[in-house]
């Protein structure tokens, strides 16, 4: 089957996942009014839950609803950290990385779990759990590339890309259920949105970060 003849679900991992990647990006923006971190924490929690009981409805392998729901997880707890707000004071002694998989090192994890799915035989569901690792390096994710290393980083995230955009090949907007305007959108606080010109990322990936940006100008009324 060639590329760009492979099917794929009407709506993949990063839509699903989307609520939880709309709230992170807002915490990171400073338009998520969180003023009870325990009820963020439980809100956030829920719509993991959710967005891995969908996944799995959708018929995505349980291995890949962990790599996608982990990634999530650790964008999160590594935003959570460097805002440097106190009320999450408590969410800092235990992160949700530790209370959801036992584990305190997520921003290294993170990243041996992208290697061990680069080196997978190309497949539809493999490009969908990629875009969400990419998405969350793309939002700002740094994990161990945190300090320093941003080349590194680049060159981790160009071969996520050329990998999603080998498997899907030249495909259209991500879910025919909506659309955006052909608009180039900017973030001044996330420098990683500058280089979309030239990662070159499928068109499905850059569909979901606009549907991300829209989102949060559509919510960003309302606290959690």
């Amino acid at each position: 089957m060639t590329p760009s003849a492979t099917p794929r679900r009407p709506e993949n991992l990063a839509l699903i996942y989307q609520e939880v990647l709309t709230a992170i990006e807002r915490l990171r923006g400073n338009r998520q009014g969180v003023t009870d971190a325990n009820a963020f924490r439980h809100h956030t929690r829920e719509a993991l839950k959710n967005a891995a009981a969908q996944a799995m409805q959708a018929a995505y392998p349980a291995d890949d609803v962990k790599y996608a729901t982990f990634a999530t997880v650790a964008f999160l707890d590594e935003s959570v950290l460097n805002s440097q707000n106190t009320i999450f004071t408590d969410w800092l002694r235990k992160p949700l990385q530790e209370e959801l998989f036992g584990t305190h090192i997520a921003g290294e994890t993170f990243f041996q779990n992208l290697q061990v799915l680069l080196g997978q035989q190309d497949a539809p569901d493999l490009a969908d759990v990629l875009e969400v690792h990419y998405l969350c390096m793309l939002l700002g994710f740094g994990g161990r590339y945190s300090v320093g290393n941003r080349g590194e980083l680049n060159q981790v995230m160009n071969m996520t890309a050329e990998k999603i955009r080998r498997i899907r090949g030249n495909m259209g907007p991500l879910s025919p259920s909506w659309a955006l305007p052909n608009e180039t959108v900017r973030s001044g606080s996330d420098p990683l949105v500058r280089k979309l010109s030239i990662l070159a990322i499928a068109c499905a990936a850059l569909m979901v970060v606009l549907f991300v940006v829209y989102k949060i100008v559509l919510s960003s009324g309302v606290n959690v």
